[in-house]
């Protein structure tokens, strides 16, 4: 996309669309993203202190936009470190990802906002004839900004996951579960008190990528298996809208029938 028809794209009026759907619990989108990186941030709100699930694109900030999210000094909880979920890492004093991708916050990989060169760097094939977005982006974020320039800014990572740690926020603790697959460090967080299970993209409801830089099939298979165990009522991941137990099943089994 060149930089004229980039300068057509309209300028977003407000970039977040922030929505309460519990008393602890915030969700953040970015709605004029393509749906390819449009990820959710999920906001928990704790007695000590916050965390926010994942931080979406970063080209604009959340600081400036949201900046009640900064209140309670949150910490940012990267659940992989795609672009669309680390994006914004580097407006945060605290972060954790899994240890197994700790050295990709601090050293990102190459991104564009430009689809055909954003799934070649995730080593996606494209069909002939596909018709993709011109831009990643349907809006600027502000007047002047330069899709081209774009790139994840590094972060330091300030805590390093593994398998089974918990993230106590006072009253709510989340229990680190690494499910690799869609990538070597991929985790969800699970409340199970509350029954609620935070997924980033091990799963959500549509089509799963399992053929990307650093994806691994068999592992993958095995993570899905392991959802199905878990005693939860909701997952809320990182595309698209939260389902039910049932829901999960579902997407579960016709992976793992395609797959397993």
């Amino acid at each position: 996309m060149s930089r004229r028809r980039h300068r057509d794209l309209p300028v977003a009026t407000s970039w977040f669309e922030v929505e309460w759907l519990e008393a602890d619990l915030v969700k953040v989108t970015e709605p004029h993203l393509s749906g390819l990186v449009s990820a959710n941030v999920w906001w928990l709100r704790g007695a000590d202190h916050d965390v926010v699930v994942d931080t979406g694109l970063g080209v604009a900030s959340l600081r400036a936009h949201v900046p009640e999210l900064f209140d309670h000094q949150p910490l940012a909880v990267v659940t992989h470190t795609h672009l669309d979920h680390v994006g914004g890492a580097h407006e945060f004093e605290r972060v954790a990802v899994h240890e197994a991708e700790a050295g990709a916050v601090a050293s990102p990989a190459p991104a564009s906002l430009h689809p055909p060169t954003e799934l070649a760097l995730l080593g996606l094939t494209v069909p002939p004839g596909t018709d993709l977005p011109a831009s990643l982006l349907r809006a600027l974020p502000e007047p002047g900004f330069d899709p081209e320039a774009y790139a994840v800014r590094p972060a330091e990572v300030t805590r390093a996951l593994a398998e089974g740690d918990v993230i106590d926020l006072g009253g709510t603790r989340l229990r680190v579960l690494h499910l690799p697959g869609h990538s070597p460090g991929s985790i969800a967080l699970l409340d199970e008190e509350r029954r609620r299970l935070f997924t980033g993209d091990v799963v959500y409801d549509d089509e799963l990528l399992d053929d990307m830089v650093g994806t691994d099939i068999t592992a993958y298979v095995a993570s899905m298996r392991r959802l199905l165990e878990l005693e939860i009522d909701v997952v809320h991941p990182g595309h698209g809208a939260s389902f039910d137990r049932a829901r999960l099943h579902e997407i579960v089994e016709a992976y793992l029938a395609f797959r397993g």
